[in-house]
């Protein structure tokens, strides 16, 4: 009996808690592929993540009016889709530069604003935009078959 109570008495051994070589190059793996994922997030500037935004909303717009274009159970007219698309994709989208503007109009120029441009005679609808740096982006999209024929990106000239 006597030595049960000596082996409860014994205080627990404190266990030192080692990191090794190899748990120490993990975290060094782990933190670098994190670093890898998020420094060029922030590195982005406003501006380029605004121009950015404006391209993906020409890009938007286009993906639509080709949609309605290879609708064969309608053969609406470019104007029409044109209004149509434009107040349904105001309502989805933000203009990334002046929020005070609508992301899209139709044949009105604006600051971030995608400018739609139908043509009934030729059948087709522009999409441009330009940023205030007087960046521009570009798609002609003509009805059938419907496809993009002009695709333009200027950049702002170096520089030098």
């Amino acid at each position: 009996m006597n030595n049960n109570l000596n082996n409860e008495e014994k205080p627990f051994k404190k266990r030192k808690f080692k990191i090794t070589v190899v748990e120490l190059f993990v975290i060094f793996i782990v933190f670098i592929i994190v670093a890898i994922y998020l420094v060029p997030q922030y590195m982005l500037t406003k501006e380029q993540k605004q121009y950015g935004r404006l391209q993906t909303n020409v890009a938007m717009m286009t993906s639509k009016v080709l949609s309605n274009f290879s609708q064969t159970e309608s053969k609406k007219l470019p104007s029409v889709i044109a209004k149509e698309l434009t107040d349904e994709m105001n309502k989805l989208c933000k203009n990334p530069i002046d929020k005070n503007n609508p992301a899209y109009s139709i044949n009105k120029e604006c600051l971030g604003c995608a400018v739609i441009e139908p043509d009934d005679k030729a059948k087709s609808i522009v999409i441009s935009a330009k940023d205030k740096d007087g960046k521009l982006v570009s798609r002609t999209i003509i009805q059938p078959p419907s496809y993009v024929t002009y695709n333009k990106d200027l950049k702002a000239k170096d520089d030098k």
